[in-house]
């Protein structure tokens, strides 16, 4: 298996984006602008997981900045305190995904920690959905603490995750 980086217009791009599709439930139509924009963001970082030729798995980021949707949300919805200290100087790991049949074999924290090699912010934070145990439980005993919830996000109850970087 090897990790290369992930970055539009690429076949690893496309293949990710239909990997997101099939653990999500979402087409990669919905989901391709948003990767995009993503990718252009200050800070962008993405990395896939290949064995052979498939993708297996993604991860990728950017820096947190005022001004954009996510961080602005995230700012209004905790108290002054959190937002102050969980929304400055921070890396957002804006999506993990691992195949199903790949999870629980390392690859997350893999592909995490080579996401966040070089991280140059003092904090990244993520959000996952408060009914996903599975990844909640990934990200507790992986050394992310639950810093803010619940946050809603299109009417979907999150829990707000963050982790201080060396």
């Amino acid at each position: 298996m090897e990790l290369l980086p992930l970055a539009p217009d690429t076949p690893h791009f496309h293949a990710a984006l239909r990997l997101y599709e099939d653990i999500h439930g979402e087409r990669p139509a919905s989901t391709e602008p948003r990767f995009r924009a993503h990718a252009d963001h200050t800070g962008y970082r993405g990395f896939v997981a290949l064995d052979g030729q498939a993708v297996i798995g993604f991860a990728y980021g950017h820096d947190s900045k005022a001004g954009r949707d996510y961080h602005d949300q995230l700012h209004a919805a905790m108290p002054r305190s959190v937002a102050t200290e969980w929304l400055t100087d921070t890396f957002e790991l804006v999506e993990l995904g691992v195949a199903p049949d790949r999870r629980r074999t390392g690859l997350g924290s893999r592909l995490v920690d080579r996401l966040l090699d070089g991280v140059t912010r003092k904090r990244v934070i993520l959000t996952a959905e408060a009914d996903n145990h599975d990844a909640q439980s990934f990200y507790e005993q992986t050394g992310w603490e639950p810093v803010h919830e619940p946050f809603v996000v299109s009417g979907v109850d999150m829990t707000v995750y963050g982790r201080r970087l060396p």
